[in-house]
C-alpha cells in the first residue's frame, strides 16, 4: 500500500487495520492502488491487489445490536473490508492473551491473522465483504468468546 492509506497495527503489530483514502478522479499515476473512488455511478472501492490468491469470499450483513465471530482460525487469515455500518472488532492474541478493541467503519480494511481470536459487535448496521487466501473449512473455527 503506498503512503496516504492510513494504517494502524494492533497486538504487537499482528492485527493490521488501513482505512482507505477516497480519492476524487481525474486519477494521477501516484494514486494509491487501495483506494475509495466516488464517481457519479457510485463508489467503487479497490481493498485487494495483490499476487496472492483469494480462494475464499463472502458478503456479511452486519445488524446493528449483534455480535458475529467470537471464534479463531488455526489456519485461515482473514481480511475483512466494510462497506457500510459502524463496528467494534475484538481481537485477542491468543500467545499472549493481550486484547484489543478496534473501531471500525465504512472503508475500513483489517487484516486478521491464524491464532488471533476475533468478534465483531455491531453499533450501525451495514456490509461487509470477508475474503482469505485459505478456502472455508468449517473444522478451522474454533469458539472462543472475546465478547
Amino acid at each position: 500500500m503506498k503512503s496516504n492509506v492510513i494504517e494502524s497495527t494492533f497486538l504487537a503489530g499482528k492485527v493490521l487495520k488501513s482505512s482507505l483514502p477516497v480519492v476524487q478522479p481525474p486519477f494521477d499515476p501516484d494514486a494509491p492502488t487501495l483506494k475509495r473512488m466516488p464517481l457519479p455511478q457510485g463508489e467503487l472501492a479497490q481493498f485487494y491487489d495483490a499476487d496472492g490468491p483469494i480462494r475464499y469470499l463472502a458478503f456479511i450483513e452486519l445488524r446493528a445490536g449483534s455480535v458475529r465471530g467470537n471464534h479463531y482460525h488455526k489456519i485461515k487469515e482473514e481480511s475483512l473490508y466494510v462497506i457500510q455500518g459502524q463496528l467494534l472488532l475484538v481481537v485477542e492474541d491468543l500467545e499472549s492473551k493481550a486484547r484489543e478493541t478496534v473501531g471500525l467503519g465504512a472503508g475500513d480494511l483489517v487484516l486478521i491473522p491464524a491464532g488471533i481470536a476475533h468478534a465483531l459487535r455491531i453499533t450501525e448496521s451495514g456490509q461487509a465483504v470477508e475474503f482469505s487466501p485459505s478456502r472455508f473449512d468449517a473444522a478451522d473455527i474454533h469458539k472462543f468468546s472475546v465478547i
